[in-house]
């Protein structure tokens, strides 16, 4: 856990950029927040299920706050990260995109990251394996 607290550390902060410099809304979707009949089946859990639960998970949010981090550092470098990480897709063929990451205003935007990160899987691990661009913390492991 103090793994995955001190990388997630600045991911409050990196969202209060994001939605300064892009707004908080996103021109496609719906402004209501309809939550009624969501249940918290987590605080129905014995505690030997909750650590079960946490235990399992801990890999999914690790992986999460990497790709997170790493794409806000890659679109905030606009001269050394940026420019690496379009050489990087165009050598490998493919589309000069970046990555979105998850917000907590933008209901779909984690699944976006996810799906772009699996896209472009092979742009990341190149990107993180260059020891000079200083983003080998964020490599995934071969299980994430």
């Amino acid at each position: 856990d103090a793994e995955l607290l001190d990388m997630a550390g600045d991911v409050s902060d990196e969202d209060k950029v994001t939605i300064a410099e892009n707004g908080d809304s996103d021109p496609n979707a719906e402004d209501v927040d309809d939550e009624d009949g969501w249940v918290d089946d987590i605080n129905k859990l014995t505690p030997h299920e909750n650590t079960t639960l946490e235990m399992n998970i801990h890999p999914i949010k690790l992986t999460l706050v990497k790709l997170h981090t790493l794409t806000f550092k890659i679109v905030h470098s606009t001269t050394l990260l940026l420019p690496a990480w379009k050489d990087t897709t165009k050598e490998l063929g493919l589309g000069s995109r970046i990555m979105s990451h998850d917000m907590s205003t933008h209901w779909n935007s984690m699944f976006d990251m996810l799906e772009f990160a699996i896209n472009y899987c092979k742009a990341i691990d190149a990107m993180t394996n260059k020891c000079k661009l200083g983003l080998g913390e964020y490599k995934m492991d071969e299980h994430e």
